[in-house]
């Protein structure tokens, strides 16, 4: 049986959307395969694990019997705390990690992990942490050739400095625009400004979210068009297209989430979504291009926009994605509990690293570098 830790909740504006990610993944586990350990981690940023974390009714003010715990590096062991202090408490074979947003998806968590020798079911620091920030992501599509909306980001230091500069600079763009947090995701803090008053109280909202603001001219939207992968055993496997349906000018964190219930698969959506086969090859293709580039890992959900044009503009990857996109699989060939399956397995799998990590130089102790006190 496979020792399953399961973290979710952190110091993220998207801490209750992790704690539903989390909790829809261990209920969807199989208990034959896995004794799951779920993780908590509180808006404060102390982690707990317990029995009453795996049911959702328990939130926000029912948990109990909790205890504190923690990893520690190069130790594949959950520890718990007893009497003041941190003792071992488990092996851990394999890690989900259901952090949506900063200290979670930017890939904090997983240089923890990895500094522990625990296998995990996510893609890498890199990775994570080109795709959170919206402002390096763009660069690097650029470098790709990936159409990606026109814009600029701007430094709250910058800001501050002189805010009538960097109005012009916006202006040049062209109203309407749209402004967005650079590393926030589940459209906090996004607004759509129509001149310069609404950017001006817009923007000043958005830097309260981030030091660095990225603003786009504002695409009009024909459709949205997302889609999730991943690699197992060398292939990589895409899901279903889906096109998700707000009620705001843009698709909204009420749209996502406060409309849905809180629930990621309630969002009204179209599966598969009316697109053509061209547009479909040229999503899927963009999405691979990305996946291998960046050495990603685990399932990745790729939101697409197409405007009236038909051009298609890569928007925002999501390296953990609201309920592991699952809902976008087919059903019979990748239930939810197969694939948790193929995650955990593909995360052992790749845990194994056979490159050459240090090196005997024989500098230390040969007298060459006389530093002297």
């Amino acid at each position: 049986m496979v020792n399953l830790m399961v973290v979710f909740g952190g110091e993220s504006c998207e801490h209750d959307i992790s704690v539903i990610t989390g909790v829809q993944l261990i209920a969807n586990c199989n208990e034959y395969l896995y004794n799951v350990i779920p993780v908590y981690i509180d808006k404060c940023g102390v982690w707990y694990t317990g029995d009453s974390l795996k049911d959702l009714d328990n939130y926000p003010n029912k948990l109990s019997k909790l205890k504190k715990c923690s990893i520690h590096p190069n130790d594949d062991y959950l520890y718990i705390e007893k009497g003041g202090k941190f003792k071992k408490y488990i092996k851990v074979d394999c890690c989900i990690p259901c952090l949506h947003g900063l200290r979670g998806e930017d890939g904090t968590l997983f240089a923890i992990l990895n500094m522990s020798k625990i296998p995990c079911s996510s893609s890498g620091l890199v990775a994570s942490s080109v795709c959170i920030d919206k402002d390096i992501f763009k660069c690097v599509c650029s470098s790709l050739n990936i159409n990606v909306a026109n814009g600029l980001s701007i430094n709250h230091y910058d800001y501050l400095l002189d805010c009538e500069v960097v109005f012009e600079k916006v202006e040049k763009l062209g109203y309407p625009i749209i402004i967005k947090p650079c590393r926030q995701g589940s459209s906090i803090g996004i607004y759509v400004c129509h001149n310069r008053n609404e950017l001006q109280k817009n923007i000043e909202i958005s830097f309260k979210y981030d030091s660095k603001v990225v603003i786009e001219k504002f695409i009009d939207i024909k459709k949205e068009v997302n889609i999730a992968l991943f690699e197992y055993l060398g292939d990589l496997i895409f899901s279903n297209t889906e096109e998700p349906k707000g009620k705001d000018e843009i698709l909204s964190f009420d749209d996502k989430y406060k409309r849905s219930g809180g629930n990621f698969e309630n969002i009204k959506r179209i599966i598969p979504a009316e697109i053509d086969t061209f547009t479909l090859d040229k999503i899927k293709e963009i999405s691979r291009i990305v996946y291998c580039k960046l050495g990603m890992i685990g399932v990745v959900r790729f939101d697409f926009i197409i405007d009236k044009d038909d051009n298609v503009y890569l928007n925002e990857v999501n390296s953990i994605p609201g309920s592991m996109a699952n809902y976008l699989f087919d059903k019979k060939m990748y239930p939810y509990s197969k694939l948790i399956d193929m995650l955990v397995r593909n995360g052992i799998k790749l845990s194994v690293d056979s490159c050459v990590k240090v090196i005997d130089s024989g500098v230390l102790g040969s007298g060459l570098i006389g530093i002297k006190k």
